[in-house]
Order: C-alpha cells, then structure tokens, then sequence
C-alpha cells in the first residue's frame, strides 16, 4: 500500500507555510539586528576620531605661508657674479623705500615688478629722488624695455616685487655684497639674488677717466647690475674704439671701448663676446 505524501492535508500544508514564515521572519530580523549594529559601531568610531586639521588651519600654533605672487625671470640662468644662495635681505629700519607706484615701463610683455630703497645715513630722504632716476634710466628706450619682452615697474614696500634697487653707502654696499659672498673692496656696485646694490660713492662721483657725464655712468650702472637680474652675464670690450657693451665691467676700465650706458644702441640689442 503506497504512502502518503507528507503535508498531504489542507491543514498540514498551512501549518509548513506558517513554519517557513516564521523561519524568513527570524532571518530578516536577524539581518535588520546585525545591520543597525554596524551602524550604531561605526557612528561611535566616527565620534571618537580626533578630525585632522583645515588646510587653511594654523599648524602648531604658526600660520600657514602664504606664497607672494613673483613673477618668474625671463631665464633662468644665473650671471657670474652672482651667489649660489640668495643672502638674506638688510635691515629694513636701515633704508628708506620710495612709496607709491611708479609708471609701467614698456610697452609689452610680462610686467616684471621692482622696489627702490636708500639708505637712510645718505639723507637723501624717502628715496623719492633715486626712484625718479631709476624710473627714467629703466623707461629710456634704449634700456632692457627696447626688447619687449617684459615691462618694468616701480611698487611700494608692502608689494609683491621680483627684486629691489639699494642706493647704499660704500661700507654698506661692501657688506651687503660679501653677505652674498662678493667681493667689492667698497668700490663698486653688485647685483645679489633679488638685489641690486649700487655704491653710493660711484653714483655720486662715477669713475675716473670714465669718458663721459655722469648721467651716463648712472645709465650704465644700473642697466649693468639690472642686466644680471635679468639673466645677462659680463661681456668683452669688442675691439678699440668700439662701444662698450653695458654688460662689460666698465668700471674697471674700458679697454680701450668707448663708454656705453645702454644694452640697445639704434633699436638692436648691443653685446659683446661673453667673458666667462
């Protein structure tokens, strides 16, 4: 005699329905338990993490730096007299720098900022006279604007600026130039990372046997030591009686060159055979 199936009666198969029911009831809260006690662990972890700081934050007590907008120098190149470091800057009591900004120089290209101090034992008050002065040799058209390929221009103290002309006494032009490892014996003027130091002795009084006035030894001092910043290193005298290139060491003689204050002489650009 065959045997019945199992759950083979109404009732029975109700009761196996109710079962697996309940058994999917148990699974399902079970999930729902496990699922809320993950929640509930990783909310505690979040609560008890200590949050790392801001990036804008202050870090140990100091403030964060913030980076100064320099405009980058045309090449990169450093010219011979100059320092492997950039030394450290003078005494800020010690000089006064001209206020105000002064007129762009040039007519296109990058514009390439500068400051202007002097030196306060020289009396020559906030400076403002030098700065008229570094102002007009810059925007000469026969200054380093004739290439076009940047454009100058004076700013105040608290502005950005890519490099600062010191009007500087002869012991203090000596020592800022050996700080950045020159040698000048107090005589001549000297371009450092970021600084151009001009003896205040040679802008007063120029040079002896120097051939010409002394507007134009101004001209060429400051368009020598600019040079360097700009990237230029020192040039040879062509040969006798020819103009001597500004980037010649003209201060210790002209080599039988012809003084020349400018880099560009009738629109294209002057230079000799490099020196190095």
């Amino acid at each position: 005699m065959p045997i019945a199936p199992r759950y083979s009666t109404p009732a029975a198969r109700m009761l196996a329905r109710r079962r697996r029911a309940v058994v999917l009831f148990f699974l399902l809260l079970t999930v729902i338990v496990l699922v809320i006690g993950q929640a509930v662990r990783d909310e505690t972890a979040d609560a008890g993490a200590v949050p790392a700081p801001a990036p804008s934050s202050p870090a140990a007590g100091r403030p964060e730096p913030v980076a100064a907008a320099v405009t980058t120098p045309a090449r990169a190149e450093k010219p011979p007299d100059a320092a492997d470091q950039a030394p450290s800057r003078p005494a800020a009591a010690r000089f006064a720098f001209a206020g105000g900004y002064g007129p762009v120089l040039g007519r296109s290209g990058t514009l390439r900022r500068f400051k202007v101090a002097v030196e306060k034992r020289l009396a020559s008050g906030d400076g403002g006279n030098f700065a008229e002065e570094i102002d007009r040799i810059l925007g000469d058209p026969r200054s380093w604007i004739a290439g076009r390929q940047f454009r100058l221009q004076r700013v105040p103290a608290p502005a950005a600026a890519e490099f600062t002309v010191y009007l500087a006494s002869a012991a203090t032009s000596e020592k800022m130039c050996a700080d950045g490892g020159l040698r000048t014996e107090g005589f001549t003027s000297c371009r450092l990372p970021g600084q151009v130091v001009i003896n205040n002795d040679r802008w007063q009084a120029a040079v002896p046997g120097y051939g010409a006035p002394l507007a134009a030894y101004r001209a060429y001092a400051i368009n020598h030591e600019v040079g360097h910043q700009l990237g230029h290193g020192h040039e040879l005298c062509p040969g006798e009686g020819e103009l001597a290139p500004v980037m010649m060491q003209q201060t210790y003689g002209l080599k039988g060159c012809v003084a020349n204050p400018w880099p560009y002489v009738d629109g294209e650009r002057y230079a000799g055979n490099p020196a190095d």
